[in-house]
């Protein structure tokens, strides 16, 4: 007898539902185990898209009622000359137009005005190009609803790399994933116009794609992560580790025609990129705010450095590279000593790690530690309980403002959050669950 199909009695008969703690063979998202759990799926849905409306809610407050984000001011700026055929690396053009927009009729020599540049690779040319062609005021509405959406991006991040015995709980499927955009540091970053936010959802919305089994949309947008290419060079590592090494070829491949096109846009030709590593090692350094000596808000290991010995390190490009040569070694190493492959959940958290503590930079850009989330999580629920309070208590003193911890006389907080972060991932189960199988016994 032939079987029925799905457009005959197939359709009114009910389907078999998943077991629990199920996943879809397909790569689609985890679906919900039985009846009760969709009163929590409902309250997880819309708790994340209430976070992502409070962020862009505040977003749209700072773009129409007050004369905010200076850094996205700046980006957009860049694309603005680099649309007209001008060299956005020229400091001169950059702080009139900041000047203009954000006078401070008392600049000093360490005022913002006289401070400021254009720093982003040619790609950011390209990706800031939309914002650029609209007048300021309509960019800074289309910036919040960008910022809006990264929100719920990074609303899913606790969501990534789940393991098939993760449980339903409402602190990680609603609690967490508010927290992570309703904080100090996600509106602080949303206030001064900076790119963490949005980079950071995009690679939350990227792996989801790769879970789909949709390579090239999520590649695209983790190659928007590269408008800080210091910042993003561990996704290169994380994207082979979990797709292989194709995945790590086209995300560099993507980045590289970017990067091109935004210089033949900009300079006329593929050899403008020159101009800008020149640029770049000469310029970077002639802004008081990127000095790791004056600057209080730098995470990297060489703040660290200088507060505790007075011996100061001003990173270039050459430091940078080997001190992510140093990191990856370190990576290596641990997974070679472990003898076994790290769980996605791992492979991220040390990559988010790296990005904030191998190259100098602010404090904003240590929103990418939310990708430390998921590894956290599969801790709680493999049994490591106290290694997991641990990396939540020091992801927590990243949302302190500074202020809090200056009175106390602290003025490192978060430098040494993150290298304490850092020692937690390296020295920590790389493969948490797997442990787990072999010993059920809850672990410190």
């Amino acid at each position: 007898m032939t079987p029925p199909t799905r457009r005959g009695i197939a359709c009114a008969m009910p389907r078999r539902p998943p077991p629990q703690g199920g996943r879809c063979t397909n790569g689609q998202l985890r679906v919900a185990a039985s009846e009760s759990d969709l009163p929590l799926l409902t309250i997880a849905k819309r708790a994340a898209f209430t976070a992502a409306g409070l962020v862009f809610a505040f977003a749209l407050y700072q773009a129409l009622a007050l004369n905010a984000q200076p850094d996205f001011f700046i980006y957009r700026q860049g694309a603005v000359l680099g649309l007209r055929g001008e060299s956005p690396y020229e400091p001169s053009k950059i702080r009139a137009a900041v000047a203009e927009q954000f006078p401070d009729p008392d600049a000093g020599p360490d005022s913002f005005v006289n401070n400021c540049g254009y720093f982003l690779p040619p790609a950011a040319v390209l990706l800031y190009a939309p914002f650029a062609v609209l007048p300021w005021s309509a960019a800074k509405v289309a910036w919040a609803l960008v910022c809006g959406v990264a929100a719920f991006g990074v609303t899913r991040i606790p969501k990534l790399f789940r393991t098939a015995s993760a449980s339903e709980a409402s602190v990680w499927e609603v609690l967490v994933p508010v927290l992570l955009v309703v904080n100090f540091l996600t509106l602080a970053v949303v206030q001064v116009g900076q790119t963490t936010l949005v980079a950071v959802g995009c690679v939350a919305f990227g792996q989801l794609c790769f879970e789909k089994r949709r390579p090239l949309p999520g590649v695209l947008l983790w190659s928007v992560a590269f408008v800080k290419p210091h910042v993003a060079l561990p996704l290169v590592l994380l994207a082979w580790c979990l797709g292989g090494w194709k995945r790590a070829v086209a995300l560099v491949a993507i980045v590289a025609v970017e990067n091109v096109l935004g210089a033949i846009i900009a300079g006329g030709s593929p050899l403008f990129l020159g101009e800008y590593l020149d640029f770049l090692a000469a310029g970077h350094k002639a802004v008081a705010f990127n000095l790791a000596e004056r600057n209080y808000e730098i995470t990297s290991w060489n703040r660290l450095l200088f507060v505790g010995t007075k011996y100061l390190i001003e990173q270039t490009a050459s430091t940078t590279l080997a001190g992510y040569l140093i990191w990856f070694g370190l990576i290596i190493g641990r997974c070679a000593a472990a003898n076994a492959r790290p769980s996605p959940a791992w492979a991220a958290a040390a990559a988010a790690v790296g990005s904030a503590f191998v190259p100098q930079v602010l404090g904003y850009e240590v929103l990418i530690l939310a990708l430390v989330v998921p590894w956290v999580r599969e801790l709680f629920e493999s049994g490591w309980r106290t290694r997991a309070g641990i990396a939540t208590l020091l992801l927590a003193v990243q949302l302190v403002p500074f202020a809090m911890f200056e009175s106390l006389g602290i003025t490192y907080h978060r430098p040494l959050a993150v290298a304490l972060l850092a020692v937690v991932v390296l020295a920590g189960p790389i493969a948490p669950a797997q442990n787990r199988a072999s010993n059920p016994i809850s672990k410190p």
